[in-house]
């Protein structure tokens, strides 16, 4: 069974198939939900000190209202490791593309460079989401984040969904692209019933037997965002054009039409000098694009009556 039956309603998602109004999700100063639309934006990895403090700023000066960015990457392959390199503004030469860090390695660089990100969000006012892939790595990320993101390959890891469950800060759960919504909300409902209220789904692409362009790995599901709306009525959703298109010229276009159908927010992928950037330089958008989609963004909201990310009351 792929699709959510009214059985499944009643007995196996009671919790998260519960009506109501949406509910706030709060993010550091912001608010996501209930009318508001909430544009989270950064590099798709933290390559050093100077680029996210400028890439803060530039999205900042836009309209976003949340710095995403990576730190513990999965990565397909396991050479390429971004947390193996030297900061980009670093003086040290480069390491091999196939060094392994150590666990104790991999903890301290992620540490620095979370702090990179805290630092650019204080400095101008925008609450911080990255991904977690380590259980054990909640109290390591605490002090730098406001808002952990379960990736779309953990989406089923119970060591997080158990460890997170038992944290205050608010999270966003990404959909596999091979998963079906019955198993995303399957997800939702292992946080909800171990009391984990405060969390925004996120769409981010399906598999699909083409996708239109030999790069593109994926095929953003807008069905699924107003599909999410009429099962899961009360949790906020966000989409993820960048991911989900891996294509810098469909972001926009995908991003509109989630807006249109109805999403609550955007994760876009944004970066100085996109085509350099150390992973994803496919979908980044550079700051002049990013400028143009808030304010496409930002008329389609109006449209579609929504206001464009308050802070919190």
């Amino acid at each position: 069974m792929k699709d959510i039956s009214l059985e499944d309603m009643e007995k196996n998602l009671p919790r998260v198939c519960r009506k109501g109004r949406t509910r706030n999700v709060n993010v550091g100063p912001v608010s996501i939900g209930a009318g508001e639309l909430t544009v989270m934006a950064g590099p798709c990895t933290v390559e050093s000190r100077s680029q996210v403090l400028e890439i803060a700023h530039a999205v900042k000066e836009a309209g976003a209202k949340i710095l995403r960015g990576g730190v513990f990457k999965p990565l397909t392959f396991p050479y390429g490791d971004p947390l193996a390199r030297p900061d980009r503004d670093s003086a040290e030469s480069a390491l091999d593309g196939e060094v392994l860090l150590s666990r104790e390695e991999l903890f301290r660089t992620a540490e620095r460079r979370l702090a990179y990100l805290r630092e650019a969000g204080q400095r101008y006012g925008l609450a911080v989401v990255s991904e977690i892939l380590y259980a054990d790595s909640i109290d390591l990320m605490s002090p730098y984040v406001d808002m952990f993101q379960v990736g779309y390959r953990s989406m089923f890891n119970m060591d997080l969904i158990q460890a997170l469950s038992e944290t205050e800060k608010p999270l966003l759960i990404k959909r596999h692209y091979g998963e079906s919504l019955r198993s995303l909300l399957g997800v939702a409902e292992h946080f909800e019933a171990r009391g984990k209220e405060n969390y925004v789904l996120c769409e981010r692409g399906i598999s699909v037997p083409h996708t239109h362009y030999p790069e593109s790995r994926a095929v953003l599901d807008i069905q699924a965002i107003p599909a999410l709306k009429e099962f899961a009525p009360t949790i906020p959703v966000i989409a993820d054009p960048s991911h989900s298109t891996f294509r810098r010229t469909l972001v926009t276009p995908m991003a509109l039409a989630a807006v249109a159908a109805g999403a609550d927010g955007l994760l876009i992928d944004v970066h100085s000098d996109p085509r350099a950037a150390w992973v994803d330089p496919l979908q980044a958008l550079g700051f002049d694009d990013f400028e143009r989609l808030m304010s496409d963004v930002t008329a389609i909201a109006q449209i579609v009556r929504k206001r464009v990310g308050l802070p919190c009351s």
